[in-house]
């Protein structure tokens, strides 16, 4: 989303609010670094800029709700999401190079890329259907939330199965 500075930039507003939504399309950074979640309802992203005397931030909102698998079991497993952060945005002679900042160009701000950079860092890289999950059997595959199966408990190294001679 491209937010018009214009009001601000001339004086006659000291904040902008906005609102809008979005859903990270399949070629977007954000499903290419997580490919495994599936956004159930758009992003919802709320927020302002204020300007306060030469210094301006954005903060935004944002919440979302998605789906993906268990990175122990592969159950199916919904999450939801909430948070907010401020990012300062360049007046001044600073340079390009620098993170901390988002710049105005041709009086406009372009709200994508640091929406889109903190969302990439609050997204979950590993979702667990519960804090206990047992995950699935090394051997037979089977769910071991459900119960335990029927798999020899512990093998052992099968490197070191020849001592085993050793005992009998």
């Amino acid at each position: 989303m491209i937010l018009d500075m214009l009001p601000i930039l001339c004086g006659e507003k000291n904040k902008i609010e906005f609102e809008f939504a979005f859903v990270p399309g399949e070629e977007s950074v954000v499903c290419d670094s997580f490919p495994d979640i599936i956004f159930t309802e758009p992003i919802s992203v709320r927020g302002y800029v204020k300007s306060m005397a030469e210094y301006m931030f954005l903060h935004e909102d944002i919440s979302l709700k998605y789906k993906t698998n268990c990175a122990r079991c592969a159950e199916e497993v919904e999450g939801e999401l909430s948070f907010s952060f401020e990012k300062d945005i360049a007046t001044g002679d600073v340079s390009k190079d620098n993170d901390d900042y988002i710049f105005i160009e041709d009086k406009k701000l372009d709200l994508d890329e640091p929406t889109t950079e903190e969302l990439m860092m609050e997204l979950p890289s590993k979702t667990l259907c519960r804090e206990d999950c047992a995950g699935l059997c090394v051997k037979c595959g089977k769910n071991l939330n459900l119960g335990p199966c029927s798999c020899e408990a512990h093998e052992g190294d099968p490197r070191l199965a020849i001592l085993k001679t050793l005992l009998k």
